[in-house]
């Protein structure tokens, strides 16, 4: 039996990537613009390194661009960090997969890590 996208991430997930889960979403560009992103600060054991105000400290280096949609069944924000810019289409529908975190307080999915984006059709 074919092991599913899904089932794969989840595999990859449970391998020392702390409490990130495996998403595939159906989503809607509805317009907002992307913005450079800025990955925390790790140190040697990969805890996010701290300012003096206990804030997390903040690479000077972008890695990419946080683009945000909404979730089709759920209307949740998802915010996908993708490696550079792409020509996203407002009102268009996605498919996005990859590893990150659910924010539930937020209403929000958070998508960092091998991300996929494809059109949906």
């Amino acid at each position: 039996m074919q092991q599913s996208t899904l089932d794969k991430l989840n595999v990859l997930a449970k391998q020392d990537k702390g409490n990130k889960q495996a998403f595939k979403n159906i989503v809607i560009k509805l317009g907002v613009k992307p913005v450079q992103h800025f990955p925390k600060l790790r140190d040697k054991d990969g805890k996010a390194v701290k300012d003096e105000d206990g804030n997390d400290r903040r690479s000077e280096n972008s890695d990419g661009y946080t683009y945000t949609f909404s979730d089709f069944e759920t209307s949740r924000i998802v915010k996908v960090v993708l490696n550079k810019l792409y020509d996203v289409k407002p009102m268009e529908a996605y498919i996005v997969s990859g590893l990150g975190y659910d924010i539930r307080s937020g209403n929000m999915i958070f998508i960092d890590e091998d991300v996929k984006l494809m059109a949906y059709k």
